[in-house]
């Protein structure tokens, strides 16, 4: 655990068993909740991947600023640096899987992009799906073969068959049916799809120094008329739109958990005129950055 600022992060780096290990873990609720203590009930991210499965139970979940009720078989998949907390009902039954970054890392294909900025990093839609009884029964099976593979360390390709469940357990939870409102299903097979979770990509990486869509077009490889309609198709947004939403995100975590003026912040995000950072910001939530930050308090 480190402090940035009034962030509270936490990383697997104490759980690492030699140098360099890619860290990895598999912990059951309610027992996860009762060992945690204050990183339960207080806003905190990761430097981490996390999939947090509640198989029964109820509560709140907040993640970025938002409220959402925990449901049965409701999947939520926070990215580093994402902020979320959770209320003091802890009594929910499920799953908490958590691993670095390196298990997500291959990018040559459609697929893992999917999996990387579909599941994980889509901050356009809800961070959590709604799954059937079907797919539960296949995760459950692979998360039960997840604690079994635990126990074999140091057997041959540990990592790479751990690496190999986690992307099954995602690549399920991608094939499943839409079960929960406002989620847009996407499709590998699908030009339009695959050119919006490109950007997704794109925008996650350079959203501090990138702001202009026809930039973003061009890294991609198609028009900005083109990216403009997969944008629509995908998220009922325009480029801009999502680009103003990343940055607005990113703005409010820092309003809220540093010290830092509204000017810095502006400047920290890439705006060379603050006062369009304001302007951006209050039209996407209303309030000015020092009142959004008062609120907060």
């Amino acid at each position: 655990m480190r402090k940035e600022d009034h962030i509270v992060v936490y990383d697997l780096s104490s759980k690492a068993k030699q140098p360099g290990e890619e860290l990895f873990r598999l912990r059951k609720m309610p027992e996860v909740f009762h060992e945690e203590g204050f990183r339960s009930v207080h806003l905190h991210t990761h430097s981490f991947y996390t999939i947090i499965w509640f198989q029964k139970g109820e509560g709140k979940h907040y993640v970025d600023f938002d409220e959402y009720e925990v449901r049965e078989n409701s999947i939520f998949f926070i990215s580093p640096d994402q902020l979320h907390t959770f209320d003091s009902n802890h009594e929910q039954h499920g799953y908490v899987l958590e691993f670095s970054q390196e298990f997500l890392q291959d990018e040559l294909s459609s697929e893992s992009l999917f999996l990387k900025y579909d599941v994980f990093n889509a901050y356009d839609t809800l961070p959590y799906r709604i799954i059937g009884p079907e797919e539960a029964k296949t995760l459950q099976g692979i998360v039960e073969e997840i604690e079994r593979e635990e126990l074999r360390h140091g057997s041959f390709a540990h990592h790479d068959y751990l690496t190999m469940l986690v992307r099954l357990f995602l690549i399920t939870v991608q094939r499943s049916p839409v079960l929960n409102e406002k989620h847009r299903q996407l499709t590998v097979t699908s030009p339009l799809h695959r050119h919006f979770v490109r950007f997704r990509q794109q925008l996650e990486m350079n959203y501090q120094q990138i702001h202009n869509v026809a930039v973003y077009a061009r890294m991609i490889g198609i028009s900005t008329k083109t990216l403009t309609s997969c944008c629509l198709e995908c998220s009922g947004q325009t480029p801009l739109q999502l680009i103003n939403a990343r940055l607005t995100l990113e703005a409010k975590r820092l309003l809220r958990f540093t010290h830092l003026s509204s000017k810095e912040v502006a400047y920290h995000l890439g705006f060379e005129d603050p006062s369009y950072f304001v302007k951006v910001f209050k039209n996407k939530t209303g309030q000015l950055p020092l009142e959004f930050r008062e609120s907060m308090k």
